[in-house]
């Protein structure tokens, strides 16, 4: 009989994975010294472990995060929890064929509105600033909501004298990160429906539930 295992709190959940014989994925936190995660299913179907690999190392190529000090688990350099942005991250992950482990993004994007590209330039120390490459008036106010976008996505801190920038409170770069989630920013209504949508639409049970 299957046991259920003491994994903390359960942060974020992929209900039924395409990929990998529609499996259930979940992500995991503890407390420990600072906020650790770790991917997780309940399934022994073929090639669960593989794809819980696959999910675990494109977590840290593609957002940043790095081997914790316990086998499996996973955390921010920075050790905070970014908790919003690691969420809607990991089910972008989740939604990636199991293969060659993916590059980081750029930070450089083209936005239909726009008619142009639109980049985040780090300023150091979790300071970010938005802005269109050519520099029109519609490549300005893309740029102004593109930085409203990763406010309201990643719960991040405005700049109330620059409607551009936006920082993180922990002070560190998080380049993969903002990356991650430049296409999610900038169609950020249609990405708050679909965490609403997904939001109770599925639960990783423990083996005696299922």
């Amino acid at each position: 009989m299957g046991k259920t295992l003491e994994l903390g709190r359960r942060i974020e959940v992929h209900s039924m994975d395409t990929h990998c014989q529609d499996i259930s994925l979940g992500l995991y936190c503890q407390d420990v010294e600072c906020p650790q995660f770790l991917v997780h299913t309940y399934s022994h179907a073929e090639g669960s472990s593989q794809r819980v690999g696959f999910i675990r190392q494109s977590l840290i190529s593609m957002i940043g995060l790095e081997p914790a000090d316990r086998p499996g688990w996973l955390q921010f350099p920075c050790r905070k929890i970014h908790q919003r942005a690691l969420k809607r991250s990991f089910l972008d992950v989740c939604k990636l064929q199991t293969g060659k482990v993916p590059e980081p993004k750029p930070l450089e994007a083209f936005d239909k509105k726009a008619e142009g590209n639109l980049r985040v330039v780090s300023l150091g120390d979790g300071l970010y600033r938005t802005e269109a490459v050519d520099d029109t008036d519609t490549g300005s106010k893309r740029a102004r909501a593109l930085a409203r976008g990763f406010v309201k996505l990643c719960e991040l801190e405005a700049d109330e004298a620059d409607p551009l920038r936006f920082d993180f409170g922990c002070q560190s770069t998080h380049d993969a990160l903002i990356g991650m989630l430049l296409f999610r920013a900038q169609n950020v209504r249609s990405s708050m429906q679909e965490e609403d949508a997904a939001a109770g639409r599925g639960v990783l049970a423990p083996p005696s539930q299922q």
